[in-house]
């Protein structure tokens, strides 16, 4: 059996301010597992293919958010769940939710396509499917130590989802596991209102609520009607002649488009593409720090306008002179996180200190550190990238982000840089340009522009899709790491 390829499909849908008038996706929460953070996504539900078992379809819901199907149950029913690296769970809404469903929803039969790359989002929210363990004859009830049927509850940022834990079938692209535990969710009204039908979490047992085996684990042991486990990922798979890219490995990989229209974003499950990043590089795997969330360590993050080659890593404060203490006291208090200034123009500290000139770093001060031997995990289910208060609002208020996170379009701002090791100890720089950290959408009459850094005080970093759409990402669960590439334009 090949590795899976599962396409993803992007869904324009208008976001909402934060102010309720119109434009903002972050600070109400979807994600799991408490202290991540709260975030949103717009989305609409999947489209169709003629042939589900070899390409299922992820959708991208501007930019915000992916789902896939999945089937559970025999007869099976199909759900809409988010692909979710940043949880380990699987859960779906049962029939015995009583505030999961919205009055006046759509059927999915009333989803209609704008052309073949862009799907409009309906106002009214989709109806949602629910698993009924009745009506499926190989469901099993899952007991507790009293013997009773065993409850799980999974915190949320603004709620939680609760319910009961079962085991049943589940069908996962060509995959089918035939004893899968998961949970019947009998609590929804936090994703109500949001048209998936469930989470699959992709990252490890260790953080599972109730130790439920996460379905990749069931998949790379062989848990499955196939009945064969995967095989690692050798450690430096361009190279070696005993890689086969129609084998299948114990790792799963990501590639996010930044233009639906020209290739689609797509989930590789059991390989990778070689095809989906650039010819010139291979992929700079970092080891993981636990095998929790997919966390590991990062070198650095930097804030510079000049090429990053010029950095020297041994000294990331810069040589640059402090005109005297004052100057320093003024300058800390704008941006805490500033590192030494190379001498400024005539008039500039003053114009810094008394107009508060947010831009005055992208064009006369040395890298800003962000971050220095800290802690990120790669996350498919977090939109932006997040990160601490401190560092993120300074950053921030360098952007020109107003309260609701909104940025001038055609401001000039510097390119982030995040430094990671790989397991031979080498660095190396992902660059993050304003086109690629800056989105976009069109309001009513006009683009709006967006930061794509949000504030999350959670003890590490958060590289979400925002990360994740540069750069072709590899999940190696086999060899404890993860690998990133400079994504192609297409796939």
């Amino acid at each position: 059996m090949a590795p899976l390829k599962l396409k993803l499909t992007k869904h324009q849908a208008p976001p909402r301010r934060l102010d309720g008038t119109n434009l903002t996706w972050w600070n109400s929460p979807i994600k799991i597992l408490d202290p991540l953070e709260k975030l949103v996504r717009e989305v609409t539900d999947w489209k169709k293919l003629s042939n589900p078992d070899d390409i299922s379809i992820l959708k991208n819901y501007d930019g915000m958010l992916f789902t896939c199907d999945i089937e559970i149950g025999d007869p099976p029913t199909r759900f809409s769940i988010v692909p979710d690296t940043g949880s380990s769970n699987l859960w779906v809404m049962a029939d015995s939710c009583l505030d999961c469903e919205v009055e006046g929803c759509r059927t999915e039969d009333e989803e209609f396509l704008k052309d073949d790359c862009v799907a409009s989002q309906s106002k009214v929210t989709r109806c949602h499917n629910f698993y009924q363990r009745s009506a499926s004859t190989t469901s099993q009830i899952v007991t507790d130590e009293t013997g009773s049927h065993k409850t799980f509850s999974i915190q949320y940022g603004s709620g939680e989802t609760a319910g009961m834990v079962t085991r049943d079938k589940v069908k996962f692209g060509s995959w089918e596991i035939k004893d899968q535990t998961f949970g019947e969710a009998q609590q929804g009204a936090t994703f109500r209102q949001l048209p998936f039908d469930g989470i699959m979490g992709l990252a490890f047992k260790s953080i599972s609520v109730d130790k439920m085996d996460p379905v990749f684990d069931n998949i790379a042991l062989g848990n499955t009607e196939q009945g064969m486990s995967l095989s690692k990922l050798p450690i430096h798979p361009e190279t070696d002649r005993e890689y086969r890219s129609q084998k299948q490995y114990s790792c799963f990989a990501f590639y996010l488009s930044k233009d639906e229209c020209r290739a689609h974003s797509q989930l590789h499950i059991g390989n990778f593409d070689r095809g989906c990043y650039a010819k010139d590089e291979e992929l700079h795997f970092v080891p993981l720090s636990s095998r929790t969330y997919w966390a590991f360590n990062v070198s650095s993050i930097i804030v510079a306008e000049d090429n990053m080659e010029a950095v020297e890593f041994g000294d990331r404060r810069g040589k640059g002179e402090w005109k005297n203490a004052s100057d320093i006291t003024e300058l800390q208090k704008l941006h805490p996180n500033m590192l030494p200034p190379k001498s400024f123009p005539d008039n500039i500290l003053e114009d810094v200190i008394n107009n508060n000139n947010k831009d005055f770093a992208t064009r006369y001060s040395d890298p800003m550190l962000l971050c220095d031997d800290c802690k990120a995990i790669a996350d498919s289910g977090t939109s932006l990238i997040a990160g601490p208060s401190d560092d993120i609002g300074a950053l921030n208020l360098i952007l020109g982000t107003n309260e609701y996170g909104m940025v001038a379009c055609d401001e000039i701002r510097p390119n982030v840089h995040v430094v990671l090791k790989n397991e031979k100890g080498e660095d190396r720089i992902f660059t993050l340009t304003p086109d690629d950290y800056i989105l976009r959408f069109q309001g009513e009459t006009v683009v709006e522009c967006m930061s794509g850094f949000q504030t999350l005080d959670a003890g590490f970093w958060i590289l979400g899709d925002v990360f994740m759409r540069k750069f072709y990402t590899v999940f190696d669960q086999g060899n404890e790491r993860v690998g990133f590439a400079t994504a192609n334009e297409s796939c």
